[in-house]
């Protein structure tokens, strides 16, 4: 993680207030993606993020997926493995094993846990200029106007092959790699949002195996720009 990401991660996580927003200011904008395994949503974000960029004078856009799991962690004072492998686990009796490591001193709750995530993507999101991958952003961030909830997702058989070649896998291989990892994301996104972890509501929903990458990242880019959650203002721009 660059330098400027991790202090711009710590001014927020240290934030007073819940969910860490200048009155005056309206929340965003922010990109949230989801994205089924096989899709390459980080890289895409990544790519996007670089695009955006080029068109916002204001601020630089940010991209943040495993970030959010790693700052939860550190305001949780947890092994921020521990954490990962606890909201990858169906079976909740699981944080009795994460107890175990802990004295009753740092004893975390789930709802404490749950809550420290929610506060912390809602605080990136109400900040703006930041594109979500995964953690259930698009649930999260669902009611603020300046967002765009994108789903990008391609037939089983397009993304066996594109595991298979970026991990050097068989075909069994990578079945066994989307079926696990599709377990793990829906059960972390039930830790997170609960009951709604199953919401679809999309702004955009992109097959990645009919239109090429350079060409989603144009219709996002196009998506956020009929939305109008483009619009710069000079006045949020902020030093970090």
């Amino acid at each position: 993680m660059n330098n400027t990401l991790m202090v711009y991660l710590n001014k927020r996580l240290h934030q007073n207030g819940p969910k860490y927003l200048d009155h005056n200011s309206q929340p965003g904008p922010v990109i949230c993606i989801s994205r089924e395994v096989g899709c390459g949503g980080v890289n895409i974000a990544k790519q996007l993020a670089n695009e955006l960029d080029k068109q916002c004078l204001c601020k630089k856009w940010k991209v943040l997926s495993k970030e959010i799991l790693e700052e939860s962690a550190r305001g949780l004072d947890m092994d921020p493995n521990k954490l990962r492998n606890y909201l990858k686990e169906g079976d909740r009796g699981i944080f009795d094993d994460v107890l175990s490591a802990f004295s009753e001193k740092r004893y975390k709750s789930d709802r404490k846990i749950s809550k420290t995530l929610i506060d912390l993507v809602l605080s990136f999101a109400n900040d703006g200029y930041c594109i979500i991958v995964g953690r259930a952003g698009h649930i999260i961030a669902k009611d603020i106007e300046k967002s765009l909830l994108v789903k990008l997702t391609a037939p089983l058989d397009w993304r066996i092959k594109q595991i298979m070649e970026k991990n050097n896998l068989n075909m069994r291989e990578a079945i066994e790699f989307i079926e696990k990892t599709e377990k793990e994301r829906e059960n972390l996104r039930k830790h997170i949002a609960g009951d709604h972890a199953n919401t679809g509501e999309f702004d955009l929903t992109i097959n990645l195996s009919r239109i090429k990458v350079e060409n989603a990242i144009s219709l996002i880019c196009y998506a956020s720009q009929i939305k109008g959650i483009l619009e710069t203002n000079k006045s949020k721009v902020e030093v970090f």
